[in-house]
């Protein structure tokens, strides 16, 4: 006897019954294990990712500012730069005028010298970074022949390295009373186009029109006089540039940045200091 041959509609489905059967069981026993709890891999949460070790945390850059942009030298150290001093809280600072022709107890400067608290009854704190020395301090130096011959003897500038002289870097001016107006002289290579300020408030590096600049004509000489630019010739060397620089910010000044690094880098000297509180 002939065994009868199903039609191909019937057998099609008949399949589509059975894998639906068997869909209907796979679902009821996935809903019973949810009820008791069970989650799969794929639903769970990922778990936050771990904080990086305290080493390794410790060197990475600080967030980026929204006024400041990218980093630069003057933030390459392990936490951007040497951390800022204590804020002196309850601190009040009255004005300061230094000339760094003596410190601040009135002994005269009388050679070449690192410096770092001398001024910390004025409310200035000074350190000093740099990618070839060792140095922490920035020095006094006598620098006459860096000037004209009618200035005087003493400025601040880099690091002094014995017989490596003077060393390319950044001279940090701190300011634990949080002064509102520093000013200053800053003097150096006139083939520099801009002399690099960092100005530093509440954490933040703020823009370069916080710091108003213009020439400080107690350095022209006098064949430059009209030119717009306070420009002299130290002997035997090229021409230098005398700008006076008054920064301003109403919720107080950290740290101000003299970033000699460049490139190209290059010798950056300070003189003639104000801190209004």
């Amino acid at each position: 006897m002939r065994r009868r041959r199903r039609h191909p509609v019937v057998r099609a489905l008949r399949g589509l019954a059975a894998l639906a059967l068997a869909g209907l069981v796979v679902t009821a026993a996935y809903t019973g294990l949810r009820s008791l709890g069970f989650r799969p891999r794929w639903e769970a949460e990922a778990p936050p990712p771990a904080p990086p070790p305290t080493e390794l945390r410790a060197r990475m850059p600080p967030p980026v500012s929204p006024l400041g942009g990218a980093r630069d030298a003057s933030e390459a150290g392990a936490e951007g730069g040497p951390s800022l001093p204590a804020r002196g809280e309850g601190a009040v600072y009255p004005p300061a005028r230094i000339d760094f022709e003596t410190y601040g107890d009135g002994r005269p400067v009388e050679s070449n010298a690192a410096v770092s608290e001398e001024w910390r009854e004025q409310g200035l704190v000074l350190s000093f970074e740099s990618y070839t020395a060792n140095a922490v301090r920035p020095y006094v130096l006598d620098a006459r022949r860096y000037l004209p011959p009618d200035a005087p003897a003493y400025v601040l500038g880099p690091a002094l390295e014995g017989e490596r002289g003077l060393e390319v870097g950044v001279i940090h001016l701190n300011f634990p009373g949080r002064p509102r107006r520093v000013a200053f002289t800053l003097l150096g290579p006139d083939l520099i186009e801009r002399f690099l300020v960092i100005v530093r408030s509440e954490e933040e590096r703020l823009p370069e029109s916080v710091a108003a600049r213009s020439p400080d004509m107690r350095y022209a000489a006098d064949e430059n006089s009209g030119s717009g630019k306070a420009t002299y010739n130290p002997s035997g060397r090229g021409v230098f540039r005398a700008e006076r620089v008054v920064v301003a910010v109403a919720a107080g000044i950290d740290r101000i940045s003299l970033d000699g690094w460049g490139p190209p880098g290059h010798l950056l000297l300070l003189d003639h200091l104000e801190i209004d509180p």
